[in-house]
């Protein structure tokens, strides 16, 4: 899996956030709350598909785009990173939403540690359960 984050693993679908949102599980891990959704793509080939994600960094906490733009760098550079981590179930792609939580900047290291940490999790609680279709 090439080391990427091209434009495909970005959600941008008001659609299939609407979706993530509304059927979502979710999950609380400092720094992360964490929503995210397996969905069975309507298109035949499956690992064209990749793991989509958002990211969100609150400005109740952060007022400066600055700072937020900084966390919100980070937190797409450890995914991208350990995106390899993350597996969706045969015939599925995963959608999640991190938001960030801490009223801290976290160094990446520790951000970097988390998230690998809710990959894993992810993947576990993906495989044991059923794909939403997109309607």
């Amino acid at each position: 899996m090439p080391a990427t984050f091209c434009k495909k693993e970005r959600l941008s679908s008001f659609k299939e956030i609407q979706e993530l949102m509304k059927n979502g599980e979710s999950f609380f891990h400092y720094p992360f709350k964490v929503v995210y959704l397996n969905v069975a793509p309507e298109q035949t080939d499956a690992s064209e598909q990749p793991n989509s994600i958002i990211v969100s960094v609150p400005k109740r906490h952060f007022k400066r785009a600055v700072k937020r733009n900084l966390l919100k760098r980070r937190i797409r550079e450890s995914y991208r990173l350990n995106k390899g981590l993350l597996v969706a179930p045969q015939g599925c792609k995963t959608n999640a939403l991190f938001v960030y939580v801490s009223k801290e900047i976290l160094e990446f290291s520790y951000i970097e540690r988390k998230l690998k940490e809710i990959l894993v999790k992810i993947s576990e609680n993906a495989n044991a359960t059923e794909p939403e279709s997109i309607s």
